[in-house]
């Protein structure tokens, strides 16, 4: 799987600059389910040495961001249907008493920083721009929490976002190639700034709500299909290895089929505007 498109940092305080990188990337959606993370391609993406680059993935190791395997491989986890199921249960908690919380502490500068993201974000839904439409739509949820003007739930909220973040792709892509009308004043994202715009905290906490809760469906209906082809292909597994002839090496049994990672089917290309 392709690396997202990193910057070089500069060598002052390179250790955190590093670390806010790869963590803003998992929370923006840059890197997907099942992706492998390789140091060696960190190290050159972001042009540093090695050191910083093993600090960082230690730390966001340490936060459940990334997983170890036996061998030491480090993944972007994929999740099961429960744990997203899960996720999402604190999700709301804690983001729709942000929102609420917002709704009597934002600015005017602050409401109209926000309706800028989100008409770019239904710009970039327009022409498909999935990478731009995945950095905006955390930008929108980001500007909400900070106006709550909450530190220690802004980063708890955060926290939650490195594994919820590199599901999200699955969502975005849904809203722009699966007819979603991401410009009606229906949607979650519009009927949570109308709501900031009137000081309605109770308003604000139901439209971040019922957007969690649109993309949950979306994301665990994806988990499921995933979960049974893993389940699908691990049953021909078993098949193959007692039904292939007597000599037959691991790996030419394997290659009798294939079934993609989560991280490459998100990568699927989807239909091209024109």
């Amino acid at each position: 799987m392709r690396l997202p498109d990193f910057s070089p940092v500069s060598h002052s305080t390179v250790h955190e600059k590093v670390y806010d990188r790869i963590r803003d990337a998992l929370v923006a959606g840059k890197m997907l389910p099942g992706q492998r993370i390789v140091i060696r391609e960190l190290a050159d993406a972001l042009g540093t040495s090695m050191m910083p680059i093993r600090e960082a993935l230690r730390r966001l190791e340490a936060e459940n961001a990334l997983v170890g395997s036996a061998g030491g491989t480090l993944t972007v986890p994929i999740l099961s249907p429960a744990d997203y199921e899960e996720l999402c249960l604190i999700r709301v908690a804690l983001e729709s008493k942000a929102a609420a919380e917002a709704a009597v502490r934002i600015t005017p500068r602050e409401l109209d920083r926000l309706e800028r993201v989100l008409t770019t974000l239904e710009e970039a839904s327009d022409v498909r721009d999935l990478e731009a439409a995945l950095r905006l739509n955390r930008e929108f949820h980001h500007l909400v929490y900070v106006a709550a003007r909450r530190a220690l739930l802004l980063r708890l909220i955060e926290s939650l976002w490195l594994r919820v973040g590199p599901q999200l792709s699955y969502v975005v892509r849904s809203d722009i190639y699966g007819g979603i009308a991401i410009r009606s004043d229906d949607h979650p994202h519009r009927q949570v700034l109308a709501a900031l715009r009137s000081g309605n905290g109770r308003a604000a906490a139901a439209g971040i709500t019922r957007d969690i809760r649109r993309a949950e469906k979306v994301i665990v209906g994806h988990l499921l299909e995933e979960q049974k082809l893993r389940e699908a292909a691990s049953q021909d597994d078993k098949e193959t290895h007692h039904s292939a002839p007597a000599g037959m090496s691991g790996r030419k049994k394997a290659a009798q089929r294939r079934v993609a990672s989560p991280g490459e089917a998100a990568r699927t290309p989807g239909p091209r505007s024109r």
